[in-house]
């Protein structure tokens, strides 16, 4: 039986035992100048265990309020992990709330963000408050647990129909009109390509594993071959399915956007359509069968999307990013977590390196 899923799980928890723990006092001296009303922590939620890797994540209920006219909020702070065991050279929370904030009359299902501390100088490291939106997360693992395996076949389907329109609507807005063309990786380039290369580059500089040199030329590769960019859109980043919140069979919020900048709408759907394929290999012993990319790309002709254009380029430029966040995750992670993680990164070196 193949454990890849277990592992997954395993390798997200591992992720959140190292990250920084946040002192009560200060998150509530945080809430009150956000809110300017005395706030009081009830309690908090592991409703993230199996969620995400990168930031950390703390969800909890507040008072918001004196007895009189208190409203209890389920809130989310969402901040930088401060350990040398995390997944990316560099945090950059303000900019991601800002983003957020900016997206929030879109129509986008985003969560509703309160107040941010881009220093760490009340919270002790940098991070932002938002709304805990109602939904069910998709694990990490997709397809062991969860709504995705819960759901009927037809429900299903519409799950997978509302996480692609619900992209659609993120690469459709006007992203010139809401201020977002600079909003590019803080990175050398001369295009928004070149820069969000050269960004995930610095954590594998970072990182320096084993394989160091083995990617070298598909750094180079990519940067010699970037598509001409006439369909910039605002983008994701990282929008694999572990990323959607699901209610009554439909999208309630998209999260972690600290991956978002602008450039072509074919990587969303790239780092979908891999997320999904490495699972494939091992279909007949999962509980639901991932679509493959053929089905994928129908569903998102379905739901509006326009025919993707060098896509080849784009699952490659996806799995290069993929494989730099699973060597930057092999060198916190237990041994025999680590070497089944190198084992799953393989079916991404064969994408990048195939001819």
């Amino acid at each position: 039986m193949n454990d890849t899923p277990n592992v997954i799980d395993q390798a997200v928890a591992a992720s959140k035992m190292v990250f920084t723990t946040i002192e009560p006092k200060k998150l509530k001296s945080f809430l009150e100048s956000i809110f300017s009303v005395d706030v009081t922590i009830l309690s908090s939620h592991s409703a993230a265990e199996k969620s995400g890797s990168s930031s950390g994540i703390f969800i909890f209920d507040a008072k918001i309020g004196n007895e009189a006219n208190a409203a209890i909020k389920k809130l989310v702070l969402r901040y930088d992990p401060q350990s040398e065991d995390r997944l990316f050279f560099e945090y950059d929370l303000d900019s991601q709330y800002k983003l957020i904030d900016r997206l929030k009359d879109t129509g986008l299902p985003i969560p509703k963000v309160y107040g941010v501390d881009p220093t760490g100088e009340r919270l002790g490291v940098s991070g932002f408050v938002m709304d805990c939106v109602d939904g069910e997360p998709i694990p990490t693992s997709l397809f062991h647990s969860g709504p995705l395996v819960v759901a009927s076949d037809e429900e299903r389907l519409n799950i997978y129909r509302s996480i692609l329109k619900t992209l659609v609507t993120l690469h459709s807005l006007d992203h010139v009109s809401l201020g977002l063309q600079d909003f590019t990786k803080d990175a050398v380039g001369n295009n928004s390509a070149e820069k969000l290369i050269n960004w995930w580059w610095r954590t594998w500089q970072w990182t320096m594993p084993s394989s160091y040199d083995r990617l070298v030329p598909v750094k180079q590769w990519l940067l010699s071959n970037i598509p001409q960019n006439d369909n910039v859109v605002l983008m994701h980043g990282d929008p694999n399915l572990g990323n959607y919140l699901v209610k009554n069979g439909q999208v309630s919020a998209i999260l972690d956007w600290e991956l978002s900048s602008i450039g072509n709408p074919e990587l969303d759907i790239a780092i979908q359509v891999l997320s999904m394929e490495s699972h494939l290999s091992t279909a007949d012993q999962l509980s639901v069968t991932p679509p493959t990319q053929e089905q994928w790309l129908s569903f998102f002709y379905e739901a509006g999307g326009r025919p993707v254009k060098h896509f080849d380029y784009y699952r490659k430029h996806a799995a290069y990013q993929i494989v730099i966040c699973f060597e930057s995750m092999c060198k916190y992670l237990p041994a025999d977590i680590q070497g089944a993680y190198q084992q799953m990164a393989e079916f991404y070196w064969r994408v990048i390196e195939e001819n």
